[in-house]
């Protein structure tokens, strides 16, 4: 494209371009120098070098192309402000993001709904849940990504009737929020609540389950953590890493011999009997069975309890 001059071209460079940001094994500068090849970027251009720097982990840099961008007068646009508002939330940067917040009223993007839904997830994933609310507030149009990303700042600051608030008002309660409620009823030991809401779910996926799982394992519930377990592999839900660590806290706290040995031949099977905390979770089971006295609390160790095998 250098050779035959088409790197002049604007939407054959900005393909160009787009291409290579896509690719994970082209190094960012390598599309940089692309960026510094096209004599009049345009604005698809300027963003999609901005959201490469996000992409790979570099928002700082996202932030000074944009200064440069301004330099350069060239006006952003709806694509613009969601990218640098993300880097802002991704390097916890409220004082650049309350900055870019200005700009995005300066520039009268503010009525724009992914403008709004990327500010108030940068306000709730820097814990100002305050500005996040009043964002909310006062948008005019409210989405599923405007709900989850208020709900989402509530549950990470642990607010569990602001988030129930939130929740209840839902008027499409999807999976994902159901899922969050699920573990934050679980950490503040509301039990009976993440249980309700994990029956009345219509649709459960795999992070469903582990959630009511972890909910009865952080609340010394251990044979209901486990019988639950044997109810999701009897659906033949896919299990993960992170379910299997929580159902064997479970097994080490109740000394249920069989069943550990049960679930360590199911990681085997599946194949993540490598993953290090696994390992050690394996290892404090084994170690604890061999300090105590083994019992099964209401739980088969003669083998004929079966598990099944899922395809990883």
């Amino acid at each position: 494209m250098i050779l035959t001059g088409f790197i002049k071209d604007t939407f054959a460079a900005s393909r160009l371009l787009k291409f290579s940001t896509d690719l994970p094994f082209i190094h960012v500068d390598y599309s940089l120098h692309i960026f510094n090849l096209i004599e009049s970027p345009n604005g698809f251009i300027w963003n999609t070098m901005m959201r490469a720097y996000v992409q790979r982990n570099c928002p700082q840099k996202a932030v000074y192309l944009y200064k440069f961008m301004l330099k350069e007068n060239m006006g952003p646009d709806y694509y613009t402000y969601p990218v640098l508002v993300h880097a802002c939330a991704v390097r916890l940067s409220q004082i650049e993001g309350k900055q870019m917040h200005s700009h995005v009223l300066k520039m009268g993007f503010d009525s724009d709904v992914y403008v709004q839904n990327t500010l108030i997830n940068m306000y709730a994933v820097c814990e100002n849940m305050t500005d996040a609310r009043q964002l909310f507030d006062e948008s005019p149009c409210l989405d599923l990504v405007t709900w989850n990303s208020i709900l989402g700042g509530y549950v990470q600051m642990e607010n569990v009737e602001q988030a129930k608030y939130i929740y209840d008002r839902m008027p499409v309660k999807n999976t994902i929020a159901s899922n969050s409620m699920i573990m934050l009823f679980g950490k503040a030991g509301r039990v009976t609540d993440a249980c309700h809401l994990f029956d009345e779910m219509p649709e459960k996926d795999m992070v469903s389950w582990s959630a009511v799982i972890s909910c009865y394992e952080q609340n010394e519930m251990y044979e209901e953590a486990l019988a639950m377990f044997i109810n999701m592999n009897a659906e033949g839900i896919k299990v993960d890493e992170v379910v299997v660590i929580t159902v064997l806290s479970a097994c080490s706290h109740l000394s249920v011999v069989q069943t550990g040995k049960l679930i360590h031949s199911l990681v085997v099977k599946i194949g993540i009997e490598t993953y290090v905390n696994l390992q050690n979770a394996l290892i404090h089971m084994s170690s604890k069975y061999q300090t105590q006295t083994h019992g099964n609390l209401g739980f088969p160790n003669d083998g004929s309890m079966e598990l099944r095998t899922q395809q990883p």
